[in-house]
């Protein structure tokens, strides 16, 4: 991972800034063009999309988390609108940041696996290239990820560019701050531009190691004073796979500790997130600014005897997301939707806001008229893959390759799980209303809600022109540092 505790990431305790100064509203004209009479250019939003890797929405004040991890998060989602329930398309970054910007599932976008070339999206169609295509500048400070989504972009995380008075200016991102930094630079470059622009900030701070610099490191649990093992490496930048899995045991008291920590590193991102906001207000631009804040997967803290980790179980935690959508204005504010979304819905959204057409062929639906409160009833089905598995002591890959992914169908009150297994794969049924934690599985009990939903599952399952692909290919060597800094590397095979 890039090393976040350098002598810049160190800074004061975070504190709440943004409240009544970012209560901003931008008029319909912002939508709708602006007053400079016929043929006046069509005033659009910037867009600024939050991303924050391994994001636990159940660990922020705006989602009912008790810790203040999160006190400019929560200023944000006051300003907009939470979607309470919000999926992601696949557990690992991989696969599902290419989810967020085509609006597409990995079996269609096609990147299905670490290793894979991301050549595979040169001729996807994403939501930057629309936006470039309606006039807007682009940018993205992604800290070294490199998935095959930078083709669009104006400028794609460079550590030199120019500013204002054509100077280089050097700025690479070694941690969330500085992530934030780089691009606050870019936006003082171009004051005054008449351009809409789309950033992308990747904040990457609660990913495995759980090591936010002072004061974060220690601020949720400081009182503790036993070993810190759960942040133990089996080689540089990776996790121990007994650890994750269960093997070995952690005491109770250590699990406890390795949450706070991570509790720390979501505060840490937080305060990224403020000194981007912070500028964005100082410039007069976030009132014209439309903010998406989401995350590519969550991460699992024990639940399932799963801990520290993602991207192998397809249950609540790696899966959920925050999804905070913020356009004075445009949508209502503080509004709370309990109906699912999906990380797919993000590039219709966003089009529809920013009033360009929405292409066909997506597999995402906008979130507009939920959020207004103009649609109810039940939500569209949610789907979600696991990623690539990199640990020979995870007990429940039976399958190599694509076709040993689990699968997952998830409604607003039900969620299958299908886990292949020779000769017969396992079936989960859960009742999320009932049993938020999915601890009974449901699927012989419950053959009215189980058979449609495995109908339904099997004939997504049927269009992946994947799914009966066993192989599971060598890491190229030179791949090994990329997918270090992604917080992943390539592991053995199962025993």
């Amino acid at each position: 991972m890039p090393d976040r505790n350098g002598p810049a990431a160190r800074h004061a305790a975070a504190r709440p800034v943004l409240g009544a100064a970012l209560a901003l509203c931008v008029g319909s004209a912002l939508l709708h063009g602006c007053a400079g009479g016929p043929g006046a250019p069509v005033a659009r939003p910037n867009v600024l999309l939050i991303t924050v890797d391994t994001l636990r929405p159940d660990r922020l004040g705006c989602y009912g988390y008790a810790r203040p991890t999160s006190p400019h998060i929560d200023a944000l989602a006051r300003r907009g609108v939470v979607f309470r329930n919000a999926l992601t398309a696949a557990g690992r970054t991989v696969q599902s940041f290419p989810s967020i910007l085509t609006g597409l599932y990995p079996m269609v976008h096609g990147l299905r696996y670490e290793g894979q070339s991301s050549d595979i999206l040169a001729n996807r169609l994403t939501l930057t290239r629309i936006l470039k295509d309606g006039g807007y500048d682009s940018f993205a400070v992604t800290q070294g990820l490199n998935v095959g989504l930078h083709r669009d972009f104006d400028m794609y995380d460079p550590d030199i560019y120019l500013d204002p008075q054509g100077n280089k200016v050097y700025l690479p991102a070694r941690n969330d701050r500085e992530a934030s930094k780089k691009a606050i630079q870019w936006l003082r470059s171009r004051a005054g531009a008449r351009r809409p622009f789309f950033l992308w900030l990747r904040y990457i701070a609660p990913h495995w190691p759980y090591d936010a610099p002072a004061p974060y490191t220690e601020m949720f649990d400081p009182a503790y004073r036993g070993p810190h093992t759960f942040n133990d490496e089996r080689a540089p930048g990776a996790e121990r796979g007994d650890i994750i899995f269960g093997r070995t045991r952690l005491p109770v008291r250590q699990v406890e500790h390795a949450s706070a920590h991570y509790d720390g590193e979501v505060a840490y991102s937080d305060r990224a997130i403020a000194d981007l906001l912070e500028a964005l207000a100082g410039q007069g631009q976030l009132d014209r600014t439309m903010v998406v804040l989401t995350a590519d997967h969550g991460e699992s803290l024990g639940e399932h005897d799963y801990f520290f980790e993602h991207g192998a179980y397809l249950y609540e935690p790696t899966v959920r997301v925050p999804l905070v959508v913020v356009l004075p204005g445009a949508l209502p504010a503080g509004r709370m939707v309990e109906a699912q979304a999906r990380t797919v819905d993000i590039v219709p959204t966003v089009l529809e806001l920013a009033g360009l057409p929405v292409p066909g062929g997506l597999q995402g639906a906008s979130l507009v008229a939920r959020a207004r409160g103009e649609v109810e009833g039940p939500a569209p089905d949610a789907y979600s893959e696991s990623g690539r598995n990199f640990y020979p002591e995870n007990p429940r890959q039976f399958i190599d390759g694509v076709a040993g992914k689990w699968r997952m169908l998830r409604t607003d009150a039900f969620k299958l799980i299908l886990i292949p297994k020779d000769p017969e794969p396992i079936w989960e049924l859960y009742d999320l209303k009932a049993d938020p934690g999915e601890t009974t599985n449901l699927y012989a009990a419950r053959p009215e809600v189980a058979g449609p939903l495995r109908a339904r599952l099997l004939a997504l399952l049927a269009s992946d022109p994947g799914r009966d692909d066993r192989d599971n290919p060598p890491l190229p060597p030179e791949l090994e540092e990329s997918l270090r800094s992604l917080g992943y590397v390539g592991g053995g095979t199962r025993p």
